[in-house]
């Protein structure tokens, strides 16, 4: 049987750590950009499969309401608005230290801006970053 410990991942951007997490089973999400590739099939029913070169990706964190974590995030979201010139771009790296996943991403930004909802609830921040370099290594996981 498969193990996973949410206290076991940690998200680390521009070397800082985050993990002040808001509920649910998506609040750390990594995805590339593209697909893999292509295939393209003629009109004689042959085919070709051209790879593709984008290795970008999304990375979206959720963060819980009012947390140190958020105010960290805006920081270098406003750096980035205010002067993009002297901006340094975001550095991502994840690990599952149980089960050894690692995503990693470089040369990042900002992209949606959060939104500030309140109410009778707990409404976390959501903080949608892309990266001109993501990788992904998932391993088989403990108890596999």
């Amino acid at each position: 049987m498969a193990s996973f410990d949410p206290k076991q991942v940690s998200v680390l951007i521009n070397g800082v750590p985050l993990d002040d997490w808001a509920d649910g089973a998506d609040v750390i999400q990594a995805e590339y950009n593209a697909d893999a590739g292509a295939l393209t099939v003629g009109a004689n029913g042959t085919s070709i499969f051209v790879a593709s070169a984008d290795d970008s990706g999304q990375v979206t964190l959720k963060i819980k309401q009012h947390s140190p974590n958020s105010k960290y995030l805006n920081a270098l979201r406003v750096q980035q608005q205010s002067n993009l010139k002297t901006f340094t771009p975001l550095e991502l790296n994840i690990r599952d230290l149980l089960n050894d996943d690692v995503v990693t991403a470089s040369k990042g930004y900002f992209t949606t801006r959060p939104k500030y909802t309140r109410g009778a609830g707990h409404n976390p921040t959501e903080w949608v970053m892309v990266f001109e370099t993501l990788n992904m290594n998932l391993e088989k996981g403990i108890g596999n």
